[in-house]
Order: C-alpha cells, then sequence, then structure tokens
C-alpha cells in the first residue's frame, strides 16, 4: 500500500507540477520593488533586463504591490530598465547576477516623461536579502587568477565559508559544517556530477572539470531552500562557460619542474619532477544573437619522485622467525630490507617512490536561442586519466584508470511573464578500473588461492594485489516550474535519478593474516584470518525521486519569507541479476532470493524556512537571516553493494573462538562459525541532520561586506559501521552460530555541530578583490558524522561511550584570497595613455591565498588479541590512561609528539578507559601567491606570462603522527600534510604560466 502511495504521489506531481528538485542551481534570478517618490507603490510598471553579452531579453510588469520578479535567467551581466507613463525611465547597467543568486534590485520612479533616462550604477556588492543560506559564490576573475597547485578546481572550495581542508585541498580533503565527506552533492550546469559511487570524484581525476570549463561556482554550505537535495551536505553548483556574439579564445601552458622547488624535510635532495598543464579555448557565435558555442581542451603531463619511509623487520627478527616458524618465511619477503636501525626489531626502510600520471580533459557547449521566450543548450565534457603511483611503504604499486564523462541538456521556455518551465536531462559516468600490486606472495598453503598480506602491529603492511572495477553512471530528469503571483514566487519541482554501479572490489582473491605482537608472529600464534574470494562484477541499481515545493513571500519591501517542503526517496538498492545474499538473524543466517537488504523507508520529508529582514528599510544596509531546515543523506552507493559481495567466499575467524590458531587456516580445521558475510540493519531509516542560522550582514565603506553568523546542526541515525555476531559474554555464543563475526551497517550515528562564522568580502572594485573567513568550530559524534566516513566502535554494547570530538572537529579555521590590479597601464589609474613606459609598467596582477587551521583530532588505538577482549571484537581498540600524566612529551618534536609512558595495554577482559580522538596533530598554515603581467599586442591579441608561488614561504607543513602505542613508529611524522606533486600542504612549488589570449 506505502509502494503505491509513494507512486501516486510522484505521479501526480510529474503531472501537474512539472517541476524539478535542483531548481535554479544553474541560474540566477532578479527581483525588486518599483515606487514613486514618495515610497508608494507603482503597478503595471514595465521591467526589462538584457544580457549584455548575447543581447538576451526579458520583459515583466509589476503587479498591485509594485514587486517584479524575473526568473531562470542566464549568469553573467545585465542593463535594466523600468518604466511607466508619467515617470521618468529607470535604468541601472552591470548588474552581475551569479550562480543561485536572488538578488534584489528596487527601483523608485521620479515624476516626468518616460523619454527621460534617470541612470544608475550598479553596486558592486549587495546584501542577501532572499534567504537565509551561509553560501558563497566563486567568481570567474578567482577561477582564473587565483594560484591553484595542480589547477584542480575543487582547490577553490576551500575559500567558501564552513569549509574544512584536511589534507591536501581535493574533493576527498574538504568537509563542510560539521558534515562527512560524501554529504557534500556536486552537480555541472544542474547535472549531477559526482563520483557515484561515492559523492566526490576520484582523487586522480583532477579535470574531471577542468577550470577552463567553468565560469563560476556557488557552495551554498549551510540552511539552503527546498529547491535543493540530494544529499545532507554541502550543495556545489558549477555553470560552464559559454560562448558570446564576439569571438574569443585562448591558448595555455603551465609549467613545473623540481630546480624551481624546495625539498621537504624528509627529502635529502629536491626530487626529480616534471609537470606540464596545456591547453586552449574558443567561444563565439555561430549565428550572432541565436547560437552560441564554447569549446575547451586541458591536458596533463606528470612524473615525480616522492620519498618513502617504512618500518621493516631488522635482519634479527627475519632470521628468528625463519627458524621458529619456517612455514611464514615466505612473508618475510614481503617487506624490504631496511636501512637504519630503530630499536632492537625494526629498521627504517628509505625509498623513492615514482608517480607518474597523464590525462586529458575536453568540454564542448551549444546554446540556441530560438526567441526571448524560448532557448536550448546542450554541453558534453569527458575526462581520462591514468596514474600510476606508490600504493604503499613498502613498494607496492597503485595503477588507477578513470574516465568520468557528463552530458547536460536544459530546455528552458517562458509561458508569460509569471510562469517559467526549465526542463532538463542528463547523464553522469565515472568508469574506474583501479589495478593494486602489493609485495605481499600468493599463497596456496591453505588450499585457498590469492595474495596474502601479514600484519605485525609494530611494522608497517604490506598490501595485497587487487583489482576494483567500478563503472558508475547516474541518469537525470529534472522539470522546473517557477510562478510569481504579486508578492509570491512558488517554484515547485520534481526529479528523478536513476543510479547504476557495476562494480567489483574483489576482482583478485586475498587474504590477511593478523598477530597481535612481534613476538606472536615469531611463534606463528596468529589472532586473526580474513579471506575474502574473487567477486563478480555486480550491477547496482538504485533510484531517487524528491519533489518539493517553495515560496519566497515578500512580505514587505524589508522583510522576505521563504518556506517550502521536500520530499525525499531513495529506492533499496537492487542487483540487476538478483545476486545478493541478505543476511538477517530473523531468518536465521542467509535469507530467500529476493529479500531486500533492509526495508524501505518513506518519510523523508524535509521543512525549510528562512527569514531575511533589512531593519532599515529596503535601503537599509543591514540585513539579519535566520534559518532552519531538515536535511536527508541516502549514503553512498557503494556501501549498499553488500548484498553482491557476499556473494563471494569470506570468512573471518579469530583466536578469540579458535584457540591456538595459527597459520596455514584450513576452513575444513574451522568450527562452524567462520563465513563472514556483509549485512544492513533490516530496519535502518535514512540518517538526516537538523540544521539552523543566524546571520547578520552590514555594508561598509568602500564596497565591502561583513557577515557574522552563528550555524549549528544535530545529526542523526548516521551511517555506521558495526560489527555483529560478536561473542556475548555471559554466554560465550554467537547470535548466529554457524558465522563468525561480519560487519554489519546501520544508521546509528549521531553528530553535534557549533560554529561561529566571520567574513568579510570585497568584490573586485577598482581594481581589487579581498575576502576574508574565519571559523570557529566544534564537531562532536559518537559512530557516525555523515555519509562516508564513520569510526569502529570499541565497545558494541556502548555505542553512546564513544561520545567525544569528532575525526574532522577542527576548532579554528581561517582563509583569505585576495585579487589587486595594480593601477599602472592601459585602462587603469596612472600611465593610462599608453606608451613604452604603461607598456613595461602596465598589466601587472598580484592575487594569492593565506590559509591557516589549528590541529586535526587524532584516534590514539592500541593493538591487542581479539582472545583479550570481552566480546572479540578488536577493531579501534584503545589503550588505558596512566593516571597524572600528560599525552604529550615535555619537549614536543615531529619524532616524539606523543607520551609513550601515558598509555598502558587494559587487563585482559578490560576495554581502555581513553578517549576518542583526544589526540591533535599539527596546525598549519600555507601562503600562496601568483604576479602576472598581461601585455596588449593589438587590439585583438594579448600575452600573459607569469609567476605562482604554492607555500611561499616554505613554511614545514607536518602530516599527522602515527596513533598505535602498538606500532614502533608510534608518535612519529614521517610525511607532509601532503606529500603529492600538487594540492595544498606541500613544500614551496614554483610554477610558470603563458597564456595567449586573442
Amino acid at each position: 500500500m506505502r509502494t503505491f502511495l509513494a507512486s501516486l504521489f510522484v505521479f501526480v506531481c510529474s503531472l501537474l507540477l512539472s517541476t524539478n528538485t535542483e531548481a535554479q542551481i544553474n541560474r540566477a534570478n532578479l527581483n525588486g520593488t518599483v515606487t514613486d517618490p514618495s515610497g508608494g507603490s507603482v503597478p503595471n510598471a514595465k521591467v526589462v533586463v538584457v544580457a549584455a553579452d548575447t543581447g538576451f531579453t526579458r520583459q515583466v510588469i509589476t503587479g498591485e504591490s509594485g514587486v517584479y520578479s524575473i526568473t531562470s535567467l542566464p549568469t553573467g551581466q545585465y542593463d535594466l530598465t523600468v518604466s511607466h507613463e508619467g515617470f521618468k525611465t529607470f535604468e541601472e547597467k552591470g548588474i552581475r547576477l551569479s550562480v543561485g543568486e536572488t538578488r534584489t534590485v528596487n527601483a523608485q520612479l521620479q515624476v516626468g516623461t518616460s523619454t527621460t533616462l534617470v541612470k544608475v550604477d550598479a553596486s558592486a556588492q549587495t546584501l542577501e536579502t532572499n534567504n537565509a543560506e551561509i553560501a558563497t559564490v566563486i567568481r570567474s576573475e578567482q577561477v582564473s587568477d587565483i594560484p591553484i597547485n595542480g589547477r584542480d578546481w575543487a582547490t577553490l572550495m576551500t575559500l567558501a565559508p564552513g569549509a574544512v581542508n584536511i589534507g591536501g585541498g581535493g574533493q576527498r580533503d574538504l568537509r563542510f559544517v560539521g558534515r562527512g565527506i560524501d554529504d557534500s552533492n556536486y552537480t555541472f550546469d544542474g547535472i549531477d556530477a559526482t563520483g557515484v559511487q561515492e559523492q566526490s570524484q576520484k582523487a586522480g581525476a583532477r579535470l574531471a572539470i577542468s577550470l577552463e570549463s567553468i565560469a563560476e561556482f556557488r557552495v551554498s554550505s549551510s540552511v539552503y531552500t527546498a529547491d535543493q537535495g540530494g544529499s545532507a551536505g554541502a550543495q556545489i553548483s558549477v555553470v560552464s562557460k559559454t560562448g558570446t556574439d564576439v569571438f574569443h579564445g585562448s591558448a595555455f601552458e603551465f609549467l613545473r619542474n623540481n630546480v624551481f622547488d624546495a625539498r621537504s624535510p624528509f627529502d635529502v635532495s629536491v626530487p626529480p619532477f616534471r609537470l606540464n598543464q596545456f591547453g586552449g579555448n574558443m567561444g563565439g557565435p555561430i549565428k550572432k544573437g541565436r547560437t552560441f558555442f564554447y569549446a575547451d581542451y586541458e591536458g596533463l603531463r606528470q612524473s615525480l619522485n616522492t620519498t618513502v619511509i617504512g618500518f621493516v623487520p631488522n635482519a634479527a627478527y627475519r632470521a628468528s622467525v625463519a627458524a621458529t616458524s619456517p612455514v611464514l618465511q615466505k612473508f618475510l619477503a614481503s617487506w624490504p630490507v631496511g636501512q637504519t636501525p630503530v630499536d632492537s626489531i625494526t629498521d627504517q626502510w628509505t625509498s623513492t617512490g615514482v608517480n607518474s600520471q597523464r590525462e586529458d580533459s575536453g568540454m564542448f557547449r551549444l546554446d540556441h536561442r530560438f526567441n526571448d521566450r524560448t532557448s536550448l543548450f546542450g554541453r558534453y565534457s569527458i575526462d581520462d586519466a591514468n596514474i600510476n603511483q606508490p600504493l604503499d611503504t613498502l613498494g607496492g604499486r597503485d595503477n588507477p584508470r578513470i574516465r568520468p564523462s557528463n552530458i547536460a541538456i536544459q530546455l528552458n521556455h517562458v509561458f508569460s511573464p509569471t510562469l517559467v518551465n526549465e526542463f532538463r536531462v542528463g547523464m553522469n559516468r565515472s568508469a574506474l578500473h583501479h589495478y593494486q600490486f602489493g609485495t605481499s606472495p600468493l599463497s596456496t598453503d591453505n588450499g585457498e588461492s590469492g595474495t596474502v598480506a601479514v600484519n605485525v602491529s609494530v611494522f608497517d603492511s604490506p598490501s595485497t594485489d587487487s583489482l576494483d572495477t567500478e563503472v558508475g553512471t547516474t541518469i537525470d530528469e529534472y522539470d522546473d516550474l517557477t510562478i510569481v503571483r504579486g508578492r509570491h514566487t512558488i517554484k515547485m519541482g520534481i526529479s528523478v535519478e536513476r543510479h547504476r554501479l557495476n562494480n567489483s572490489s574483489g576482482g583478485i582473491a586475498s587474504g590477511t593474516l593478523t598477530y597481535s605482537s612481534p613476538q606472536d608472529f615469531v611463534n606463528n600464534v596468529l589472532d586473526d584470518y580474513f579471506f575474502v574470494g574473487q567477486l563478480t562484477l555486480g550491477g547496482n541499481r538504485r533510484t531517487y525521486i524528491m519533489p518539493y515545493v517553495q515560496d519566497t513571500y515578500k512580505v514587505r519591501s524589508n522583510l522576505t519569507l521563504t518556506y517550502g517542503l521536500r520530499w525525499e526517496h531513495y529506492t533499496v538498492l537492487k542487483e540487476v541479476l538478483g545476486r545478493q545474499a541478505v543476511v538477517k538473524v530473523s531468518c536465521g543466517g542467509f535469507c530467500p532470493k529476493g529479500t531486500p537488504l533492509y526495508s524501505p523507508y518513506y518519510k523523508d520529508f524535509a521543512p525549510r524556512l528562512g527569514l531575511s529582514w533589512l531593519p532599515g528599510g529596503p535601503a537599509g544596509k543591514t540585513v539579519i537571516r535566520t534559518g532552519f531546515g531538515m536535511y536527508f543523506e541516502p549514503d553512498q552507493m557503494d556501501d549498499f553493494s553488500d548484498g553482491h559481495e557476499s556473494t563471494a567466499e569470506r570468512f573471518d575467524v579469530s583466536s578469540s573462538s579458535v584457540p591456538n590458531l595459527s597459520w596455514p587456516v584450513f576452513q575444513s580445521q574451522l568450527p562452524a562459525p567462520s563465513f563472514s558475510p556483509k549485512a544492513w540493519d533490516p530496519n535502518r531509516k535514512d540518517g538526516y541532520f537538523e540544521n539552523w542560522d543566524l546571520a547578520v550582514q552590514r555594508m561598509l565603506p568602500h564596497a565591502f561586506l561583513a557577515q557574522v553568523a552563528y550555524d549549528g546542526s544535530e545529526g542523526h541515525r548516521l551511517f555506521s559501521a558495526t560489527r555483529a555476531n560478536l561473542i556475548d559474554p555471559l554466554t560465550g555464543t554467537r547470535p548466529l552460530p554457524e558465522f563468525g563475526p561480519y560487519n554489519l551497517k546501520a544508521n546509528l550515528g549521531n553528530s553535534n555541530f557549533h560554529s561561529l562564522l566571520l567574513s568579510v568580502k570585497r568584490p573586485l572594485t577598482s581594481g581589487w578583490l579581498w575576502e576574508t573567513h574565519y571559523m570557529w568550530s566544534h564537531a562532536l559524534s559518537d559512530n557516525g558524522f555523515g555519509a562516508g566516513e564513520y569510526p569502529h566502535i570499541q565497545n558494541m554494547s556502548c555505542i553512546k561511550c564513544d561520545y567525544s570530538d569528532s575525526a574532522i572537529d577542527v576548532r579554528h579555521t581561517l582563509s583569505i584570497n585576495s585579487i589587486y590590479e595594480l593601477p599602472l597601464g592601459p585602462g587603469r589609474r596612472f600611465l593610462n595613455a599608453g606608451g613604452i613606459a604603461g607598456k613595461l609598467l602596465g598589466g601587472w596582477n598580484l592575487s594569492g591565498i593565506a590559509a591557516a587551521t589549528s590541529g586535526r583530532a587524532i584516534d590514539i588505538v592500541i593493538s591487542r588479541s581479539a582472545s583479550n577482549l570481552p566480546d572479540g571484537n578488536s577493531r579501534n581498540q584503545r589503550p588505558d590512561l596512566v593516571p597524572g600524566m600528560s599525552i604529550y612529551p615535555a619537549q614536543q618534536t615531529i619524532n616524539n609528539w606523543f607520551n609513550p609512558a601515558a598509555f598502558a595495554v587494559p587487563a585482559v577482559g578490560k576495554w581502555g578507559n581513553l578517549g576518542r580522538y583526544v589526540g591533535r596533530g599539527p596546525g598549519y598554515y600555507e601562503i600562496d601567491m601568483a604576479l602576472e603581467k598581461e601585455t596588449r599586442v593589438t587590439e585583438r591579441l594579448a600575452v600573459k606570462f607569469g609567476a605562482e608561488a604554492f607555500n611561499l614561504l616554505n613554511h614545514p607543513i607536518y602530516g599527522n603522527p602515527a596513533s598505535n602505542v602498538s606500532s614502533a613508529s608510534f608518535g612519529v611524522i614521517t610525511t607532509q600534510l601532503n606529500d603529492g606533486a600538487t594540492g595544498t600542504g606541500t613544500s614551496r612549488r614554483i610554477q610558470l604560466m603563458m597564456r595567449l589570449l586573442f
């Protein structure tokens, strides 16, 4: 019955509303109030906007209240005119509309003839008076001029309010206002642009959306309206460049070489490095005023050597293992021979890791305007990347091959000045073939063919061979209708996103042997053996259905209320051929074929509310905004592949169930509880966040805009990974005796987030742009803080005992970015008459980013034998804290970050008493700068050249120390925050660039 009702609701919405879930995310709106000299409303005034670049024109008539609203406008610059019989014509030029923006331009008419013009220059900066969002737009000048190490557009997201960068500045390093990595939602021209298997694109696909393709993008971090969703976190909306009535193009190259770079603290010398990024773009009219095109290409060729440090057994220890347990001798070859002694059994191994990458990206967009009422555009983009890099610290190789592509088609039609419709379809595809070649040997000692890795707590862990295949596709259908009725702008919408994921993370069989201590390895006293057989390619299918309705109500000219309701339904994932093995206690183990992973859920109703008030009236310089919203998360596709993965051979056996366990482990020797499937809580419900904010914006002199905001949220039913079928300490048995312990995914987590956000912004005005964003925040959680991220619980019977600082808790975050055009040369304040001096001294631009954060949270853990724990769960165990001892030494260094004497091994049968994420790693700050000069050769030809320096001061930016008390490397920092060639957190890098513009 519920399925029928849900289907009926969707059908009715489709027919009656004809609307879209992602409304306006690639467009902009303009509204305002037309008044006479006394402040009274002027009905029936004609309002016309004209796009400066293309001549696109829209016209509306004001209602009885004098209010006008022009929706679904392409981004860009517009000229506005307002006319009415008996009044002078009002004209405002240079109104810039950015993606997702609703801008208010009020017009006060003066008495006179309509042939007389009253001209007003558009304000460079405006208050946000139409919603309660915490958001920012990364504008075209920032996209083109701000220095970015590696030219990955995602790095610019670090400039958004609420952003926390915990790594190299890529999509997989960024979190927003206390949410998880896969809570962020990415769209390109309104079409899904995620990695499909998870929300963010793969780390190696830096050009999946090239900077050359981007006009601008919007980051809505918090409390966004009902027309946005599909995830519970930030909404990132990217808009592609378009052609105009004039031909424009460029060709460019960015060059990096190690001769310009500084060595890292862990390098003896600067490693060899080459990076070339090159390409070009062109756009213009096919038919002026009607049809436009834009195309671009960017290529990348990279070669980098890095210093890799690992901790391996020394010769004496290897001899001891070979003599005592000859059956383990083959595994000793998993570790290379070290060069530097560390302690009585450990050596440090230092090597050179070779990284190479080839990537090619391209985009083509075509826009056609049938008339001022109907327009159409289509875009296709594709990226192809092949990467070869270190897999681990022991010589393994990692070779992902990635090929994302994206298609968007959109039809806009204006039925009347008060009724506008958008129809959009698209396809997003992310294809990955990921080969990994570890140093672990192939073993058939126990009759199972596969590579077998050995984990010994004090040494770095070798990797096994693996093949991860992932071909993900989303097919998206959207339609959006906007109705203007007096003071109300009503939007209604529905979208259908069909998610398809053909994947296999077990293309090669592999096993893992875990020994709790070096002595146990010598004596072959095995703590745990886990094996996964070869898995066929699975075909996973899931559909998102998401209607909404929303109203923006201009209560008064200085008071706006936005309210709406969104419903989201994510169908239960199914394997296309029914290849799912579903495990439930209610079934007594495996359920009959066709049993769903969990019960469907239909109650994801998400209200949104926002209020914006200008206490000084519509011309005031201060606005107070507040809002609330509920946001649901579907969780990532990858986590729902468990049913298919359980069809492969999987078993997990530990010393808690089999005393005197040793290698080789034969299945025939094992008791019944050995098979280890993967499962979901059959009663799971979708996770959600409740989010609220209060913000005060103030216009300041010289086009500055300041904001002080509080943003808070609570997350409930968040994605969690637990261990099920554990031994009951009272009975000594498992709930399902025929199985061993297994991973159970459920929505059990809770989180809490509070923040203070301060910002000061100035758009590019008189040659100067400035933005500063500061955030103080505190993120807490127990067994999850958002999609795609979760800790393992120490004591599965007491989840609330793990409530503490979250893994993404960074208390202080600061980012500053600026562009300054030196006031010399043609078109600028001084030397603008031309001549040799103007040529030499003119056209210089200085830009940069400064970023700083406090230390990142660290979870200090310990390796313990499963037989020493109450329930046999050896995941994420923590030590005891020695009373009176500080976890930090008196003299803290990168080789002695934590105080080992502060931690002790818990008693047998007891949990460690140390809290979760009590440690803090190093903070960091970094300054990136660029100096460029543009020289005009002819009227239509110019040359730009420059240099960019990343981490200009070469300040050491350290990664976190090793956090396992049982490891020889505990408390030792062996890497930078980012050991790669690009992104934030590297040692100083210098890049040269040249661009030809025509």
